[in-house]
């Protein structure tokens, strides 16, 4: 650590950055030509590209329909899953819902146990119980042991919030 800094002056270098961050995502959100193609790159990139998309997507959700594919495989992913529920859960969800109940079903013929739960987990963070229990009744008629836990695992978490 540099001894010559205050706590004080550690913590305005943070602010002071922070305050660059929101002027640099708003120059992009304003005045780039190919947001979209240029967030959807980064969502394929490197960890950083990808974490700095979500979180911009995350404060400025304008763009998460036309992601809504990208984000939801992201969302199966162990590092990136809660930053893309995030991401997507801040766009109003009367304009995500459907799309991204049909983007789950696509995944559920495929997916393991881990990726049903993960899927489970994104319709929890977005509050869609219909999904849920759609998900619930699906997963009791898996052959898998594993599937009928995640599924036995959503009827606990309907309860829990009724």
């Amino acid at each position: 650590m540099d001894g010559s800094k205050s706590d004080e002056d550690l913590w305005a270098l943070v602010v002071t950055a922070e305050q660059q961050v929101a002027r640099a995502r708003a120059d992009f959100f304003q005045n780039a030509g190919s947001r979209r193609a240029v967030l959807s790159a980064a969502l394929r990139g490197s960890a950083w590209d990808r974490g700095a998309a979500l979180s911009f997507l995350e404060d400025l959700p304008s763009d998460v329909p036309t992601l809504l594919d990208q984000l939801v495989d992201i969302s199966l992913s162990t590092g990136s899953a809660l930053a893309a529920r995030k991401a997507i859960a801040a766009r109003d969800p009367q304009v995500t819902r459907s799309e991204v109940r049909r983007l789950v079903e696509e995944q559920l013929p495929t997916a393991d146990a881990d990726d049903w739960r993960r899927l489970a987990e994104l319709h929890l963070h977005l509050n869609d119980r219909v999904a849920l229990r759609g998900m619930a009744a699906r997963a009791e008629g898996s052959g898998d042991p594993e599937i009928r836990e995640v599924g036995q695992d959503i009827l606990d978490w309907l309860s829990d919030d009724s």
